[in-house]
């Protein structure tokens, strides 16, 4: 004999008691990571824009007439460090170049890739920047 409408409502309803709190943790876990990978993304391209910015500062002090790439270097470390962190500032070069028969100076930055917060981990940037000789 087949089971009333009102009874099988009640299963029905009785079976699904409980899927809402399941359904909200899978849903938060889900948007938590995604803002999670979001953010970290977002801390990342941070640190990159922010050492080719002192790189390029750096390259451009070194290039004074009164300046050489040593001053480029020490630059662009005070930049940094005053940006980010000492663990960012820690590998940075400067070499003579020549742009178009203008002397100048290539600064190199290589850094960690920033993972949970500001600790460099996985990976690096390396950045440039390059400016001619002025005076």
């Amino acid at each position: 004999m087949p089971m009333p409408l009102a009874s099988r409502k009640h299963c029905a309803r009785a079976n699904q008691q409980g899927s809402a709190v399941a359904e909200f943790v899978m849903v938060s876990a889900l948007l938590v990571a995604v803002f999670m990978g979001i953010l970290q993304l977002t801390l990342a391209l941070h640190v990159r824009n922010t050492l080719m910015d002192a790189a390029a500062a750096g390259a451009r002090y070194g290039t004074l007439a009164d300046r050489g790439p040593g001053d480029g270097v020490r630059r662009t470390q005070d930049l940094i460090r005053g940006a980010l962190s000492d663990r960012f500032a820690s590998n940075v070069h400067a070499t003579p170049i020549d742009i178009g028969g203008t002397p100048g100076v290539r600064i190199t930055v290589r850094a960690g890739i920033p993972l949970f917060g500001m600790v460099p981990f996985m990976g690096e940037f390396v950045v440039q920047g390059e400016s001619v000789r002025y005076g």
